[in-house]
């Protein structure tokens, strides 16, 4: 299958989950996040890592995801791993040349049953004279965890169905929908018949080559206030107000009792210009005011002219607060960088800070912190070896004093820092030891020649910590190693 031919710089989409199964945990009022994953129902959070460029059967890029179950009991280095691919059974079809397996991965309880569902995007995949139709895969959760799974087939050519996914439940029936960018699935889902319903998306996800020059990026929340998720997306393209590789489009898509309603571009209230979505993007409500905010990685100074882009040397995160209007695009905006007072570390060209972010709680003081990723910070004289900083909650919001960077040199950290591993490619916080703390998970596709590996790091009453922390790679897990990039992205909301 042909591979498609666009630029891109790997903005990934890391998604959170959502699960009807919730356990309580003794603390102040729960951070407004996004949802644990529990595919076993278990009551406790899993992670799932993507490996979309892995060999399979000899297959290139066919693609593979790695699952990892949390346990209260079995610690991280008793956890258990689990590989599923288009080659498993109970999985339809077959890996591909290109099918490009997890290249987005988006979760949450669609059929009803208490039990967390994976959505696995496959935007190479094709459909008979369908080049590059793309397709969902979902996987059911059940007591023993993923099993069975249904597909949903893209109907055009070049659709690349999978490559952006986000869940949530846009129509506020209850049920949680599926966004693609190029199309939404509502639920609920039958095991045998797909969704209720399907209707269309444009965030530009199947634009000509000459248009999207980058991965589209989606999450979701409720942004308003009104009980109904709202989607915001990345979408990178340069056509109509925007010149050839113009900006990072940053799209609001609004949630009402019929749907997601027609994309608003989101635009700084006082210059006009377009605001720049950056490289990622997570959601959830850091000040605890009932809407969730819009937490934005700006990994590079490299944006494109037009718009009200953050310009600060190495990268930056930017919050967009929520309100009773949707985003807040005329109050002020609260940024962070490596020469923000606090934030460890020094800003300097090429750090891609803010590659990746995700939200989580990992001191367990009911608030929301957040990872971000910045996968080519130098480690002393080694280049791109990566790092990840946590900035942790208050009364307010996000706060730069207490913030802690990791590398793979960090005390009781695996591994070593090595050129080219990109540490912080991705990032995920889950509690997958069941104690109200998120463990950090860290993807490295870099790591042992573009082998990639995933690092967990536990959570503690301060910050996460090296001790204790464990890594996997292909060896781990019994799958071909080379070129598999595992650790390019994992599970979001």
């Amino acid at each position: 299958m042909r591979k498609r031919a666009i630029r891109t710089t790997l903005a990934v989409a890391v998604v959170v989950a959502a699960s009807a199964a919730v356990v309580p945990v003794a603390q102040a009022a729960p951070a407004v996040g996004p949802a644990k994953a529990d595919f076993n129902g278990d009551g406790v959070a899993d992670v799932v890592a993507a490996a979309p460029d892995a060999t399979v059967n000899g297959r290139a890029r066919a693609g593979y995801v790695a699952v990892t179950y949390g346990s209260r009991t079995a610690g991280l280095k008793s956890q258990v791993h689990k590989v599923l691919q288009q080659n498993t059974a109970g999985v339809p079809g077959s890996a591909e040349q290109d099918d490009r397996f997890g290249a987005a991965l988006t979760t949450g309880d669609l059929d009803g049953d208490g039990r967390t569902d994976l959505v696995v995007g496959s935007p190479g995949e094709d459909d008979g004279t369908l080049d590059s139709s793309g397709s969902l895969t979902v996987l059911w959760g059940g007591r023993d965890g993923l099993s069975s799974a249904t597909v949903v087939e893209g109907t055009r050519a070049r659709q690349y169905l999978g490559e952006a996914l986000t869940a949530g439940d846009f129509d506020g029936d209850g049920h949680l929908d599926v966004a693609t960018g190029t199309t939404v699935h509502y639920g609920p889902f039958g095991r045998a018949g797909g969704p209720a319903r399907t209707a269309a998306m444009d965030v530009r996800v199947d634009a000509p080559d000459d248009v999207l020059w980058q991965t589209p990026v989606l999450a979701s929340g409720d942004v308003d206030g009104d009980r109904v998720d709202d989607v915001v997306a990345i979408a990178p393209h340069g056509q109509d107000e925007l010149p050839y590789h113009g900006p990072r489009l940053l799209q609001y898509f609004q949630g009402s009792r019929d749907g997601l309603t027609a994309a608003r571009t989101l635009r700084d209230a006082h210059t006009g210009e377009t605001l720049d979505g950056g490289a990622d993007l997570a959601m959830g409500d850091l000040d605890r005011d009932g809407y969730a905010d819009i937490v934005l990685g700006r990994s590079s100074v490299d944006d494109m002219e037009g718009t009200a882009d953050v310009d600060a040397v190495g990268g930056a995160v930017e919050i967009v607060r929520g309100g009773a209007a949707g985003p807040d695009t005329a109050g002020p905006r609260t940024r962070f960088d490596q020469d923000t007072a606090g934030v460890p570390g020094t800003a300097e060209e090429r750090d891609d800070f803010g590659s990746s972010v995700s939200l989580g709680d990992v001191n367990g003081d009911g608030r929301l912190d957040l990872a971000v990723g910045a996968p080519r910070e130098d480690v002393g004289a080694v280049t791109d070896a990566g790092s990840v900083t946590v900035l942790l909650g208050g009364a307010q919001g996000l706060t730069a004093p207490g913030a802690k960077s990791f590398t793979q040199n960090s005390a009781s950290v695996p591994g070593t820092a090595e050129k080219g591993d990109l540490f912080g490619r991705a990032v995920r916080l889950a509690d997958t030891t069941g104690d109200g703390r998120a463990e950090l998970y860290a993807g490295a596709p870099g790591e042992n020649a573009g082998a990639g590996s995933v690092w967990a790091l536990l959570g503690t009453a301060a910050q996460p910590t090296g001790t204790g922390s464990v890594s996997f790679g292909a060896g781990a897990l019994g799958a071909v190693a080379t070129g598999a990039s595992l650790g390019a992205a994992f599970d979001r909301r």
